[in-house]
């Protein structure tokens, strides 16, 4: 084979932008409706059990760890998540309980390194205020 042959495809790469990121020394941007790892924001928690429920994976637990004070336990099991951000979509709070973070990087070398684990106290749902009444017409 001659040498002359790749010469200008040499040439050509020797000018171009790599095509690769110095990762994990440069981190990658991430898009903006990326679907990361869910968590929970237990100050909006109704536990409504929404989440649960509708959760595909079943990677959603929640357990009352004391029903008289109103106190629960969700777990979140990452490793089963397959997030698709359907908790978030059930979440009936506004704004909601239920968020997807931007985070890419979970490796962990065992999987319980992967749950995430909440106690909070039920929050009460702030009731809507009711539209002012129209006031009649005055007649004339």
């Amino acid at each position: 084979m001659r040498v002359a042959a790749f010469l200008p495809e040499l040439l050509r790469h020797l000018f171009k932008k790599p095509a690769t990121v110095d990762y994990p020394f440069k981190k990658l941007e991430v898009p903006a409706n990326f679907r990361g790892t869910p968590y929970l924001r237990p100050e909006l928690c109704i536990v409504c059990r929404a989440c649960e429920r509708d959760c595909p994976a079943e990677a959603i637990e929640i357990m009352a760890v004391n029903e008289a004070e109103k106190r629960f336990r969700m777990v979140i099991h990452n490793d089963r998540c397959i997030h698709c951000a359907q908790c978030v979509d059930s979440c009936p709070t506004t704004p909601k309980a239920m968020q997807i973070d931007s985070l890419y990087e979970l490796a962990a070398d065992d999987r319980h390194k992967l749950k995430k684990d909440w106690v909070y106290v039920r929050a009460v749902m702030k009731p809507k205020p009711a539209a002012p009444a129209k006031e009649p017409a005055p007649e004339s």
